[in-house]
């Protein structure tokens, strides 16, 4: 199989790297906001996931099934190919989970985790949500259906900007591509209720909306569990806050990430 694509982003003085992860249903693309700010300290790597951005040729045969271990070890050997041997991760949304899959079969590969609208659990009202996708999906044009959950996630007027480049980006996949997505979210409940009783065990700082009404209640339950985990909400912001308050996101995760670089 293919290596994804992705861009990169270089400077010989730079020794760490920094490697994004952007959700379902996005592209490397989400991350336009960091780029200029964190390629002054780290060189970067942005990878698009399998079946999004320029990676849309890059998919299973049709007999496989798609699961977050094909998906977390995509990023591992697109690493390995690229000599990195270890970085700081940087996931926002699904991403943040694709980073739990990671630290589970290559913890070694991992300095830091930085999550943004991190996915720690999902309520019962958000996975009756998805689950109602998945039924809808046999009826709704999918990029119909990706629009409705967006609007859903992301209701407020200063969402608009994040909502619309997901819709964007969302609509570039292939139909049998978001069917296959689709597919994850059975494993999905069952992977985040083990993750949600586990710590991440490498240096962690969670960035959340408060205006993230799908995932921020699991957030806070889950820095309470594990307090040595850092978490910060954002004022007036919602789900996809490194698009909708980039500036303060660049700012708290470059704070965490250069004080580690520094030790």
């Amino acid at each position: 199989m293919k290596t994804l694509s992705y861009e990169q982003y270089i400077n010989p003085l730079h020794k760490e790297w920094i490697v994004f992860i952007h959700g379902a249903g996005g592209s490397s693309k989400t991350f336009g906001r960091q780029v200029a700010a964190f390629r002054k300290h780290f060189n970067l790597l942005l990878p698009d996931l399998q079946g999004h951005g320029n990676s849309k040729s890059i998919v299973l045969k049709e007999d496989d099934h798609l699961t977050l271990e094909w998906i977390a070890y995509d990023i591992v050997n697109l690493m390995k190919k690229l000599n990195i041997k270890e970085a700081h991760f940087l996931g926002v949304s699904l991403g943040s989970i694709i980073i739990r899959v990671i630290e589970d079969i290559s913890p070694e590969i991992i300095k830091s985790i930085v999550i943004g609208g991190g996915i720690m659990k999902l309520n019962r009202r958000t996975h009756l949500l998805f689950k109602s996708g998945v039924l809808l999906s046999r009826f709704i044009p999918y990029h119909k259906l990706y629009q409705l959950v967006a609007w859903i996630l992301m209701p407020y007027e200063n969402h608009k900007v994040a909502r619309r480049m997901f819709v964007r980006e969302a609509a570039q996949i292939k139909k049998e591509v978001f069917k296959r997505w689709l597919g994850l979210l059975a494993e999905l409940k069952t992977k985040l209720d083990n993750y949600f009783n586990l710590p991440a065990y490498k240096p962690t700082l969670m960035i959340m909306g408060s205006q993230d009404f799908a995932f921020l209640k699991d957030s806070i339950i889950y820095s309470d569990k594990f307090p040595f985990i850092d978490l910060l909400i954002l004022q007036s912001c919602g789900h996809v806050c490194n698009i909708e308050q980039a500036d303060e996101f660049n700012r708290l995760s470059l704070d965490f990430l250069l004080k580690l670089s520094h030790k």
